[in-house]
């Protein structure tokens, strides 16, 4: 391995140790890089290095050498091949599998993955023919690729390799023609040009040779301009490396001690609970301002065999006040199938540096109704509290599920089909709810039901409660209808309100991730405490409850990868009046004019006062918006009215999104005419917005209302600022739904709406009055003008609006589910607030 490399997968564990380490002596050297060559690896990861040597950054194939044992680095190929996989929703990884093949197609046709021609299949796949060109003393010998476009080369093209034998070399136009002169060629007159004429005349099917010359490219040039090789970074390398059971050669270690039990069976699986007990006299304290805590990182490894099952990573941070005792226990859960494995754990005191690692053999038991039996049979040494005792008494030995399965995508109304799965023994019925409204019960699969959601499209909540034959509740869970695909929530399942609990418990938390996002971590807190932080379900964690009859609380907060973040919180021990808190504050969005209609900046909260059905409200969080991420969508009107137009639209729509979309900012496109089409999902990538308005065609009548609904529901589940610009010249003509449900939903979306009515003439009163209300319910603007040259000004009025914005937040005391309206008045004379009328709770 170069140097280089070795310092840069150093600086990558380096840079991992900074971001997490919270004072100097937490950020140790990275763990040594192993020296092995290729040539010393197992069989199947040099035949790795080979196949994927196109695809390998300098730093990951840096990083495959330096792993020291084989799991790892079987982990690492998997990984590798994972982060680039196009359909990660599927089953199948298409990438992989078409690599693959184009491997052992090269390999067979040309004996190696290093000549031009192999690389070119490797990357491009086979051509439409192969044109074998013998043009005499004229050219040396050609052999001529054509392609109609690939998956990631846009139009035709064609690749030119020059020379016999077996290896060929591939020929760049940048090189000219007389690189492919054959030696002594005599043309042109003498003067060394090669002409028309000449290859006609010279080469067999010179005609096609000539068109396919025309369309040879430079690969380097089409590397330049295409995603040709993939790239996804190396955020994925840095977060596989850091998931490292090493420890640092030459820090400290740290004494701990390892207890396994075996509570209860999950289903086919068994809870396996281990508690790390380490030394109270060992551990450093870090310190945030008067806040001294222990912090803990422990990284696991799972083998089953000579294969890596399982990863997972714990983060504990322990107030000092709350460990008494002199060991702190670290409590984690898995759930594995029964069988012998391999445990491996990494402890990392994050305060002091200092590293602990074990290993040890894990027979997981097969546990039956009895735990004390199957920890008999387990011949492991239960933890010497019996803290978690409550805890594990709360798992059933035969637990009981019961899931909803989610209907088709999209906007759902009328009557609408719902189906239950439940597992376990005992259940004597599954009970449907809407909107908290008993509707049907069912005492044997399948458990489905047919819900009526109504006419207007709306967020409903459907409930199924698996009972047992005395009534009681066995299992519970909730699906949210129409909430758009991205909603992201996490919820806490346990502990539950109304429910006693004495000295410990198991905070168990499901969390729904939205399409295309990437789930980070999940933190789980103990009143104002982080306890736990974890990164891969299950997310459970055992706590032990603080002494005395306080009530207490556990919060669960979720984070995605680019840092969204959604809560949980559930009262525990807490009187029956308040089991349960609403954590959700009612925010807003608020732009601030003055009479001449420009955006106002540098005012502070004494400047505005918020009202909720007329009673003032306080304030409990203000802030000028700079940084907050932007979600913006263009509807544009794509009907047959619009053919002149068409063009202007589309230039000022690219123009909004270049001033308006930074690399925080997210925007979609969805064109109308007979019925919408999302043309672009929500992106930050300029040049994929460019494609999805390229070669609109106006045709067609005007569908705005479904429109308009269509794009609101595409925005469900998204927090920040959120913008629709509705671009249209006409009324609607054959939309399912009329205004008023159009409006109705555009009020409880909470997105803003700017409006822009093109050349809209006296008659159309009525629409123009529309679009204003569209706008002044939802908090936007209207705009009117009489031909699409004037969009450019006014996306720049839309922009200073976005980037010119107040969040207030307060907590409503309003109850029931009836629409609340708001308003937000200025203390300062001549100014005025924009933002929503109001909302749906």
């Amino acid at each position: 391995m170069s140097s280089r490399a070795s310092a840069l997968v150093g600086l990558l564990l380096t840079a991992w140790a900074l971001v997490w380490g919270a004072t100097e002596v937490a950020c140790q050297e990275a763990p040594p890089l192993a020296t092995e060559s290729a040539a010393e690896l197992a069989e199947r990861h040099a035949r790795f290095l080979e196949d994927a040597a196109l695809l390998l950054s300098p730093i990951e194939r840096a990083a495959l050498l330096s792993l020291p044992r084989d799991y790892q680095r079987d982990a690492f190929v998997r990984r590798f091949w994972q982060v680039r996989d196009p359909y990660p929703q599927t089953g199948r990884n298409e990438f992989q599998e078409n690599w693959s093949d184009r491997s052992e197609q090269a390999r067979q046709k040309y004996g190696n993955l290093t000549e031009d021609r192999a690389r070119m299949l490797l990357l491009n796949g086979p051509p439409l023919e192969i044109i074998e060109s013998r043009c005499g003393d004229l050219l040396l010998p050609l052999e001529i690729w054509p392609y109609a476009g690939t998956e990631k080369v846009r139009g035709t093209f064609a690749l030119v390799f020059v020379g016999a034998g077996k290896s060929r070399r591939l020929w760049a136009p940048t090189q000219g023609l007389s690189f492919l002169l054959a030696p002594g060629a005599s043309i042109g007159f003498g003067r060394g040009q090669v002409r028309q004429e000449d290859i006609i005349e010279s080469c067999p099917q010179g005609d096609k040779i000539l068109t396919y010359l025309s369309q040879a490219v430079d690969w380097d040039l089409v590397v330049e301009k295409f995603p040709v090789v993939p790239k996804p970074g190396e955020e994925w390398l840095r977060t596989f490396l850091s998931r490292t059971t090493e420890v640092v050669a030459g820090v400290a270690s740290i004494s701990g001690r390892l207890d396994l039990r075996f509570p209860s069976r999950r289903q086919s699986r068994t809870v396996v609970q281990g508690q790390l007990s380490v030394p109270r006299s060992e551990a450093g304290l870090a310190k945030l301002g008067e806040r001294s805590s222990f912090d803990f990182l422990i990284d696991g490894e799972v083998l089953r065999g000579e294969d890596l099952f399982e990863q997972f990573r714990y983060r504990f941070s322990l107030p000092e006040e709350d460990a008494k005792s002199s060991e702190i226990p670290l409590l984690f859960e898995r759930t594995l199938r029964p069988g012998s494995y391999r445990l491996i754990l990494r402890l990392e005191d994050r305060a002091s540096g200092k590293q602990l690692r074990i290993e040890q053999d894990l027979a997981v038991p097969s546990v039956a109704d009895s735990a004390p039996e199957a920890l008999a049979n387990a011949a492991v040494t239960p933890p010497p509290s019996d803290s978690l005792a409550e805890a594990n008494a709360a798992i059933p030995p035969d637990e009981h599920t019961v899931r909803l399965l989610p209907p088709t995508p999209g906007l759902k109304t009328g009557t609408t089909r719902v189906e239950a799965v439940a597992t376990g023994e005992g259940i004597a019925k599954i009970v449907f709810e809407l909107d908290g409204k008993p509707m049907l019960s069912k005492s044997r699969p399948p458990f489905s039901v047919d819900l009526p959601l109504g006419v207007q499209p709306r967020t409903h909540t459907v409930t199924a409660r698996a009972l047992g034959p005395a009534g009681d509740k066995l299992a519970e869970d909730e699906l949210l209808l129409n909430a758009g695909p991205h909603r992201f929530s996490a919820r806490l399942v346990e502990p539950q309100a109304g429910k006693t609990y004495r000295s410990s418990l198991r905070a168990q938390v499901e969390v729904e991730v939205p399409q295309d996002q990437t789930l980070d971590r999940v933190e789980l807190y103990l009143n104002d405490d982080l306890l736990a932080t974890l990164y891969q379900p299950p997310f459970v964690q055992p706590m032990i409850l603080p002494a005395g009859e306080r009530v207490t609380y556990v919060r669960t907060v979720a984070y995605l990868s680019d840092g969204l973040s959604t809560e949980d919180l559930v009262l525990v021990n807490a009187p029956e009046n308040a089991a349960s808190i609403d954590v959700d504050l009612v925010e807003l969005y608020a732009t601030v004019v003055d009479r001449r209609g420009r955006p106002v900046d540098g005012l502070d909260r004494a400047d505005f006062r918020v009202k909720e059905d007329g009673k003032a409200q306080s304030l409990v969080r203000f802030e000028r918006v700079t940084d907050v991420p932007i979600f913006a969508g263009i509807v544009l009107d794509t009907s047959g009215s619009m053919a002149e137009e068409l063009p202007e639209a589309v230039r000022g729509a690219l123009s909004f999104f270049e001033t308006v979309i930074q690399p925080k900012d997210r925007a979609m496109v969805l064109t109308f005419s007979d019925q919408p089409r999302l043309a672009v999902p929500f992106t930050n990538d300029r040049s994929v917005l460019a494609g999805g308005l390229a070669n609109l065609v106006a045709d067609g009548g005007t569908v705005l209302h479904d429109s308009l609904i269509q794009a609101l529901y595409y925005f469900g589940g998204l927090k920040g600022k959120r913008a629709l610009v509705v671009l249209t010249d006409g009324r609607d003509e054959g939309s399912r739904y009329p205004f008023g449900d159009a409006l109705d939903y555009a009020k409880r979306s909470g997105v803003a709406i700017y409006s822009i009515g093109l050349a809209l003439s006296t008659r159309d009163a009525d629409q123009r009055l529309k679009l204003q209300r569209l706008s002044a319910e939802t908090g936007g603007q209207a705009y009117f003008i009489q031909n699409a040259g004037e969009l450019v000004g006014v996306y720049k009025e839309i922009e200073a609006e976005l980037r010119t914005q107040y969040y207030l937040a307060y907590q409503s005391g309003g109850s029931g589910d009836a629409y609340r309206s708001i308003s937000v008045e200025m203390g300062k004379p001549g100014l005025e607030a924009k933002t929503v009328s109001g909302y749906y709770p």
